[in-house]
């Protein structure tokens, strides 16, 4: 099913329908972009049932009439046809399909809204509970590892960043000289391993989920979807949605993530190491490396 559709059959499932109202509901989950157009009366002459039927089915749904409802159809189908899919993953294939979505596009409405649903992706897709959890891992680790490989390492040097701050034993593996290997080379079951791993999965990050899963450490893993290959190493999977209209990955809901996570054992660990945080500022201020 169209990933456009997840949210529409979420709201259908938890109403009460009748029989009739399940045969329009099955209509318009087959037949999205179609419904966004036809009128309540086309409509029910198609699935011959009465034109108060599909107001009542409407209504169910908590809408204030079909016209609302097929406001937020058309909503839905906007959304779904800004971004590429996501099953093409090879950059020169995606810039061929971007051209024609971006050409004539609005750039910044169409990209906003496309940041938006990623990153409204976390609160649908993630439990106050795996964030708590991901919370405990680090704070009780030994030492912290922070794994991504090429575009993702910017996003491990940030994180790697913030959490130094306000913990200690933070490793981040972003240099040449090092191999994710050479990193986890000390990696035991006292000690956590988060990894950033998105579409074109690297053999590399699925290699070092293994190996710091194998050394029992606890395992975070933050990707896109739950079938990621890495995802089986995950003591913790923490998903987030990368989708765009470009030959690249959006990796800012990823950031939003990785700071939501500093947030939270931020305010678990309270004001313990303000006297870090001074002595930081005091080097750095010497220099204006702000």
């Amino acid at each position: 099913m169209d990933s456009s559709v997840k949210p529409l059959k979420s709201i259908i499932s938890n109403s009460q329908l009748t029989k009739k109202e399940d045969l329009v509901a099955e209509y318009i989950l087959d037949n999205l972009t179609d419904a966004c157009f036809i009128t309540s009366t086309e409509l029910a002459n198609r699935l011959h049932v009465s034109n108060a039927t599909i107001i009542r089915f409407s209504r169910k749904l908590g809408f204030a009439g079909y016209s609302d409802f097929q406001k937020y159809l058309r909503e839905l189908c906007y959304e779904s046809s800004l971004a590429i899919s996501d099953d093409v993953t090879i950059p020169s294939e995606r810039l061929k399909l971007s051209y024609d979505k971006v050409k004539d596009a609005d750039l910044l409405n169409d990209n906003l809204k496309i940041l938006e649903k990623n990153i409204r992706s976390i609160s649908e897709k993630n439990t106050l509970d795996e964030l708590n959890k991901t919370t405990n891992y680090i704070i009780n680790a030994r030492r912290v590892y922070i794994i991504g490989s090429r575009a993702r390492t910017g996003l491990t040097d940030i994180m790697g960043l913030l959490l130094n701050m306000i913990i200690d034993h933070v490793v981040i593996n972003s240099s040449n000289s090092f191999t994710p290997f050479d990193t986890l080379a000390n990696c035991r079951e006292d000690d956590c391993v988060i990894i950033l791993s998105f579409p074109r999965y690297s053999h590399v990050d699925f290699t070092a989920a293994k190996m710091a899963s194998e050394a029992k450490a606890k395992v975070i893993i933050i990707t896109d979807k739950a079938t990621a290959p890495i995802a089986q190493f995950a003591d913790v999977l923490l998903l987030v949605s990368v989708d765009s209209n470009a030959f690249y990955n959006s990796y800012t809901p990823v950031l939003f993530l990785t700071e939501l996570i500093c947030s939270h054992i931020n305010r678990a660990t309270g004001i313990q190491n303000k006297e870090k945080l001074e002595r930081i500022n005091t080097y750095i201020s010497d220099l204006d490396m702000y």
